[in-house]
């Protein structure tokens, strides 16, 4: 087994520099440079010496880990702190650091003294194309008590003080598009005037317009891996996905906003999606009425289906309700023909199907199921829209099930580092290794989407993933955080409701291990938690930013206990899973 042996070997290349050279050290990871202006006053000093060595921060004894590394934290005054870093080997021989913070509190905000206007916001931000009834909304600041006014001479108000944390001078205000606005690609200019008619101008920082169509403006999807999303705007991880879609889906195009088309599912729901997932050189013509009709509801000898004829690719979306067992697939566009078909014809997993129409353009499939959801996929055969369900396994085992596992970063993508230079990517690739042993010897099959250290983009390991569809996916991260003191522990990050039992089962396990509880998260944006057709668990194991973590973590047996308590939280998933059919 690829194990105990393997790490060491890295723990000991590891540690060399230290234990070889008997001489004193000291590298510091924060802060990174020896003065540094900052605007906070929480602050720390991080970084590694020698083993076995001791270090002073300003004469205060700090504590030194195993691995030689050591973190403080430190709450700064306004103005100037020095700090000498002094470590100690054994023999006596010291060396010292010195590092400066500068800390000032940003300036309080004042009213503006001169006429002028100091800046502007709109909303939405970025080089945007409109259309008729979407708003405009504007805040600026500028000198106060006189007439602002912006976008077809439309009024600004001055903003109660109330409301500004007591500084006059702010001004707000909202537009909608009529028909008949025109802003040609143009900056939105923004006027102050005072009453003797001096004028003060400023011009957005964006361009902005409307788009004009005498008949809808079209797109289609480009492939499978086409994905939706809340916002044209997001956290690292991007904007927040709401669903993908399959190749060749119709969207009705109705603004953008930087790199976004905005799109209208249905007359109440709007989304976004990149511009280079739409397909815009397609025949422009009046979208299609249409109607579901012709139902089918069967079983084969692995999955369940439900579909539906329409008269194009129309968009959809889709949730899980656990404690109630049921997935809920809304089709936008669609109006559902009265008296659809409900009955099952071979259905292992679905018990009942239910038509809905939650409002004139969506027509709403309820899925009933035997258990929690497993998983599913949504696709078009032609123009009909399938739901493919994956049934429970009949004894939910290890044995002869197929678990994939995804070893975070890898190659040119490093993740994170720890104080002793640990890597992020090398730590996923050999904790999974580990997992993968113990999973094969309770009978499992194990597909990666690495077995080495080399890159793969995250859309190829989804993509890879999705085509394979293993039973369930588990992804190895570790995690970082800029405090390297307070932040510390275990956490496992789930998107879609149906694969929070995982989770949870894994990261009851991972606590045994006696790590911090940073929580069992919901709601994450990560693209591998993105899929619907399987569980899947994001594992960030612990905290490499955080010397006590790192030290554990750098311990082959420690790593060993890990790999187990994550191969025993899924088969306590499982164990669920039998219980419940």
């Amino acid at each position: 087994m690829l194990s105990v042996k393997f790490f060491a070997q890295i723990v000991v290349v590891l540690c060399i520099p230290f234990l070889a050279s008997g001489q004193v050290s000291l590298r510091l990871s924060q802060p990174s440079r020896d003065q540094s202006n900052v605007s906070t006053s929480k602050q720390f000093i991080a970084g590694r010496t020698c083993i076995g060595c001791r270090v002073k921060i300003n004469n205060d004894t700090v504590h030194v880990y195993s691995t030689g590394t050591f973190a403080a934290k430190y709450e700064l005054p306004i103005g100037r702190s020095n700090f000498a870093i002094t470590t100690e080997a054994p023999d006596g021989e010291t060396y010292t650091k010195n590092v400066t913070f500068y800390y000032n509190t940003p300036p309080a905000a004042t009213a503006t003294t001169a006429f002028r206007i100091d800046f502007i916001e709109i909303s939405p931000a970025g080089n945007v194309q409109l259309m008729e009834g979407d708003t405009l909304r504007i805040k600026m600041k500028g000198y106060p008590g006189e007439e602002a006014s912006w976008f077809n001479n439309a009024p600004l108000r001055e903003m109660p003080t109330s409301q500004t944390g007591g500084v006059p001078g702010y001004y707000s205000g909202s537009y909608i598009i009529q028909p008949g606005d025109s802003l040609l690609n143009g900056k939105i200019m923004v006027r102050l005037r005072k009453r003797n008619g001096e004028t003060a101008i400023l011009g957005s920082p964006y361009r902005y317009s409307v788009m004009r169509n005498e008949i809808p403006f079209t797109g289609r999807t480009i492939d499978n891996m086409t994905y939706l999303t809340a916002s044209p705007h997001g956290d690292r991880l991007g904007p927040d996905k709401i669903g993908y879609l399959d190749k060749d889906v119709l969207l009705h195009i109705v603004g953008r906003q930087g790199d976004y088309y905005k799109v209208k599912l249905s007359s109440k729901t709007t989304a976004f999606i990149p511009e280079p997932l739409v397909d815009t050189e397609i025949p422009q013509e009046q979208l299609p009425i249409s109607i579901a009709d012709d139902a089918k509801i069967w079983g084969d000898d692995k999955y369940d289906y439900v579909s539906v004829a329409l008269s194009d690719k129309l968009p959809y979306t889709s949730t899980e309700l656990v404690s109630s067992k049921k997935i809920i697939v809304d089709i936008h566009g669609a109006y559902a023909e009265k008296g659809l078909n409900t009955l099952l014809q071979n259905t292992k997993e679905i018990t009942s199907i239910a038509w809905g129409q939650p409002s004139p353009d969506v027509c709403r499939m309820v899925i009933s199921l035997q258990h929690a959801p497993w998983g599913y996929q949504i696709y078009y055969d032609n123009n009909r829209i399938t739901v493919k369900v994956k049934r429970v396994p009949r004894n939910p085992s290890l044995k002869n099930m197929v678990i994939g596992i995804d070893p975070g970063h890898g190659g040119s993508n490093p993740g994170a580092t720890g104080l002793t230079g640990i890597v992020e990517k090398q730590m996923t690739l050999q904790l999974s290794m580990l997992v993968k042993a113990l999973l094969e010897k309770e009978g499992g099959t194990v597909i990666m989407s690495r077995y080495t250290e080399k890159f793969v983009a995250n859309e190829d390991r989804l993509s890879f993933f999705r085509r394979a569809n293993p039973d369930l996916l588990l992804n190895i991260h570790f995690n970082s955080s800029v405090n390297p003191v307070d932040v510390y522990g275990t956490a496992t990050y789930y998107k879609h409701p149906f694969c929070e039992p995982l989770n949870a089962a894994i990261h009851e396990r991972l606590l045994e291990t006696g790590l911090h509880d940073f929580g069992n998260n919901d709601g994450f944006n990560f693209i591998l938690n993105n899929p619907t057709e399987f569980p899947d668990a994001l594992i960030e194991t612990l905290f490499l930013s955080n010397p006590g973590d790192e030290e554990k973590i750098l311990q082959p047996a420690f790593q060993q206990e890990v790999a187990e308590k994550i191969v025993e939280g899924v088969k306590d998933y499982l164990t669920t899973a039998a219980a419940g059919r």
